[in-house]
C-alpha cells in the first residue's frame, strides 16, 4: 500500500514510517497537513495517517479536503489523535475518517487497523474499475444503439409521396432511440400507392429489431416484392397483392412464439390513384380515419388477429371508393394510449377524430406536426409512453384523361 503520514511530531513520524516499511508499505511521510495535502495533489495515495493537531492544516481540515476531491480514488483515513471525549472521536468520523488510532500508539493495533483498510481500498478498486468497466460498456451500447437507430431511420420513407393526384405526409416519434413502430409509403408504377403502420407488442431494442425485420420483408425490391407485388387479375389493385395476400404471409413468416412472445400489429393500404379504388387490411391495427368534407366517415372494423399470434389467421379486405379530398388517416395506438397525469385519462379515438377534424383547414405536412403538438400539451410531456406514427394520404381525385371513379 502507498501510505501518507501526516505528522508534525518528528519522533511519532519517524516511527511510523519504520514500523510501516517493515510491513511493506510505501510510505511518503508529511510534517503537517498543508505538506499533506500538497503531496497528495502530486501522487496517489491508498491510505492516509493524520494526526489531528498540526500547524499550518488540521488533520480535520485535510481530510474534509480529500473528501471533497471531485473523482478521486477512493482513500482510506485513519486519524491519530490523544483525544478520548466521544465527542472529538465523532467529530473526526463526521468529517470523513475511516477509523482512529489513539496516541501513543500500540503496534499491533496499528497493523490492524491498516490491515481493515487494505480490505476497503481493495474493494474500492475492484468497485471502481468494475464501475469503469461497466461504463464502457455502456458507452459502447449507447453508442451501438444510436448506430441501430439511424439504420432504423434509414429505413423510413426518404420522402413524402406528392403527386397531382395523391399527397402523403407522416411523422415518426419513437419514445426511446429505437421504435417497436414501423411504417412504410410508396408509389408503385407512379399510380399505385402503398402505405402501411406496423406496431410491434413492448419496447426496446427486441421490438425494434421485430419492426426493422417487418419492414425488410415489406421492401418492394428484392425478396420482400414478391409480399407487395405480382397481384394476380381480380385480387389486387394493378400490381400490388391484395393487403389479405401480404398479411397472411407476413402472419406465416412471424410465426406464434418465434419472437419471445412478441406480436405486431398492422393497417395496410393500397390505392389506385387514378380511381380513389382502396383496398385496406388490419390485423389487430387501429381502424383508419377517413375524413371526408369535414367528418368522419365511419368504416367496417373487419380485419384478423395480430401477426404472429395465430398461425392460420386469416385477414379480409376491405374495398373502399375514395372521393376527391378524402384524407385517410394510418396511426399507431400510441396516440389512443397516451394517458394524461392529471386525470390518467387516455387520449382515444373520440380526442384523435376531434384533433383531426379541427385540423382539416391545415396542410397534411402541419397536420401531422400539430397532431403530435396537441397531443405533447394534453399529456404535458414529449416523452410519450409508447411510439407514435401517423400517416396522412390525401386523393385529390383522378387528373386529366384519367378513369373516373364509379
Amino acid at each position: 500500500m502507498r501510505i501518507l503520514i501526516a505528522e508534525d511530531e518528528r519522533i511519532t513520524r519517524l516511527s511510523l514510517v519504520r514500523q510501516l516499511e517493515s510491513w511493506g508499505h510505501q510510505v511518503i511521510p508529511a510534517e503537517d497537513g498543508q505538506a499533506a495535502w500538497e503531496a497528495l495533489g502530486a501522487a496517489e495515495f491508498d491510505i492516509v495517517i493524520t494526526d489531528w493537531e498540526m500547524p499550518r492544516l488540521s488533520g480535520v481540515e485535510l481530510i474534509q479536503r480529500i473528501r471533497s476531491r471531485p473523482n478521486a480514488a477512493y482513500v482510506y483515513v485513519v486519524i491519530l489523535t490523544g483525544r478520548t471525549n466521544k465527542s472529538d472521536i465523532v467529530g473526526g468520523i463526521e468529517a470523513g475518517a475511516d477509523d482512529f488510532i489513539s496516541k501513543p500508539f500500540d503496534r499491533e493495533e496499528l497493523r490492524v487497523r491498516l490491515l481493515a483498510g487494505e480490505r476497503v481500498v481493495r474493494l474500492e478498486r475492484d468497485l471502481h474499475a468494475q464501475n469503469a468497466a461497466l461504463q464502457a460498456a455502456g458507452d459502447r451500447m449507447r453508442h451501438d444503439l444510436r448506430s441501430a437507430a439511424r439504420l432504423q431511420r434509414a429505413m423510413l420513407p426518404k420522402h413524402a409521396v406528392q403527386t397531382p393526384r395523391v399527397r402523403t405526409a407522416w411523422t415518426y416519434v419513437p419514445t426511446d432511440e429505437l421504435a417497436g413502430d414501423a411504417l412504410g409509403i410508396e408509389l408503385i408504377d407512379e399510380r399505385y400507392l402503398v402505405a402501411y403502420v406496423i406496431d410491434v407488442s413492448g419496447h426496446g431494442v427486441p421490438a425494434a429489431l421485430l419492426a426493422v425485420t417487418a419492414m425488410r420483408a415489406l421492401a418492394t425490391s428484392g425478396e420482400g416484392a414478391a409480399l407487395l407485388l405480382g397481384a394476380t387479375a381480380g385480387h389486387g389493385i394493378g400490381p400490388v397483392q391484395p393487403p389479405s395476400y401480404t398479411l397472411t404471409e407476413l402472419n406465416r413468416r412471424f410465426r406464434a412464439g418465434d419472437n419471445d412472445g412478441r406480436f405486431l400489429t398492422m393497417i395496410h393500404f393500397v390505392l389506385d390513384t387514378r380511381t380513389g379504388v382502396t383496398l385496406l387490411g388490419r390485423a389487430g391495427h387501429p381502424l383508419p380515419i377517413l375524413i371526408r368534407a369535414g367528418e368522419v366517415v365511419p368504416l367496417s372494423d373487419e380485419g384478423g388477429f395480430p401477426l404472429a399470434m395465430i398461425d392460420e389467421a386469416e385477414y379480409a379486405d376491405v374495398a373502399i371508393q375514395l372521393q376527391p379530398g378524402d384524407r385517410t388517416l394510418l396511426y399507431s395506438d400510441g396516440f389512443l394510449e397516451q394517458t394524461r397525469p392529471a386525470d390518467n385519462a387516455q387520449f382515444g379515438s373520440r380526442r384523435l377524430e376531434a384533433l383531426l377534424l379541427s385540423l382539416a383547414d391545415r396542410s397534411n405536412d402541419q397536420l401531422v406536426a400539430s397532431s403530435v403538438d396537441a397531443l405533447e400539451a394534453w399529456a404535458g410531456t414529449r416523452h410519450f409512453a409508447d411510439d407514435m406514427s401517423l400517416v396522412v394520404i390525401e386523393w385529390a381525385g383522378p387528373g386529366v384523361g384519367d378513369a373516373q371513379p364509379h
